[in-house]
């Protein structure tokens, strides 16, 4: 064998184990780059980047409409929030906001889109800021929403909500943290257990583990205690209320069989108010339909929030 036809020889050697891996499963029967595309949306909604430019643009509108009152729920900078209320308010349910972003970007202004679905059908609209990473770690994100959350229950009735009539709801990493909120140790954080009176889990992840695998990782730093504080799915006794579950069918597969598992979850324990399937919606699409106070999500989270008192 001549020196070309061995170096060649001993790159294919070389080659097949890597190709192997490549095609062996990391996780069910997803492959390494399967699994990177299940937890990367825009994979699978092309109008990715025109709908999250329009968070920024309907929220824009609508806090011309209705101008929101700011405030500081914690010491740093990023810690604050903005609550938008009916005028005359006094003791009505209140609806938390935790946006998405793929926990790195948006932020509260880009979460005001749905404000008059609610403030327009007698209920306080809080949207959330919270820092994002890299500016810090998730186990800190997911600190200062708890912070918030507690804020708001000493807080809210200043603005005219019922602190015992809180609901908790996020869409894509947001609905991640919603699931951490709702599975709180809320007596450990100074709370009550029951602080949050119901949720809206949107096209969230509630198992870390299999997105800690995927390429996700690359800025998820996280160790496997930590993963396990902030996975819902771990700690599912802790949910002391009712949560809507809410995905497109149009979704990547994994978002989609996450919260699945998370609805099938919450059956079996008599917590799950209702499995909305949104049909032809992609990930990015879905929280728009808050938006809308005549949409079968909003009718269904209104209905929870006005039966719950």
């Amino acid at each position: 064998m001549d020196r070309r036809s061995f170096g060649i020889a001993l790159a294919a050697a070389m080659a097949a184990p890597l190709a192997a891996r490549a095609q062996s499963p990391v996780f069910l029967d997803y492959t390494q780059d399967a699994l990177d595309k299940a937890y990367d949306q825009r994979v699978w909604a092309p109008n990715a980047q025109e709908v999250i430019a329009r968070y920024a643009s309907d929220s824009a509108a609508v806090r011309q409409k209705h101008p929101p009152k700011t405030e500081r729920y914690g010491e740093s900078e990023a810690e604050t929030l903005d609550v938008f209320a009916p005028s005359g308010a006094r003791d009505l349910p209140v609806m938390v906001f935790i946006h998405g972003g793929a926990w790195r970007a948006l932020g509260r202004e880009d979460a005001s889109a749905p404000a008059p679905t609610f403030v327009e059908n007698g209920c306080l609209y809080v949207a959330l800021n919270f820092a994002n990473i890299p500016a810090v770690r998730l186990p800190e994100m997911a600190a200062q929403c708890q912070r918030a959350l507690l804020w708001l229950h000493k807080n809210i009735a200043r603005f005219g909500g019922d602190p015992q009539r809180i609901f908790v709801s996020g869409h894509s990493s947001g609905g991640h943290l919603c699931g951490v909120m709702l599975t709180s140790d809320w007596p450990a954080l100074g709370g009550p257990k029951d602080l949050i009176k119901g949720g809206v889990a949107m096209s969230g992840m509630y198992e870390l583990y299999p997105v800690m695998l995927s390429a996700r990782s690359s800025y998820i730093k996280i160790s496997q205690d930590e993963l396990a504080a902030l996975s819902a799915m771990r700690h599912l006794d802790r949910i002391a209320c009712n949560v809507i579950v809410v995905f497109g069918d149009k979704e990547s597969p994994e978002f989609q069989r996450q919260s699945n598992e998370f609805a099938t979850a919450l059956a079996g324990m008599g917590r799950l108010k209702r499995r909305i399937v949104l049909p032809g919606r992609n990930h990015f699409v879905v929280p728009e339909e808050l938006n809308d106070a005549k949409t079968e999500l909003s009718q269904a989270v209104l209905a929870m929030m006005k039966a719950t008192s």
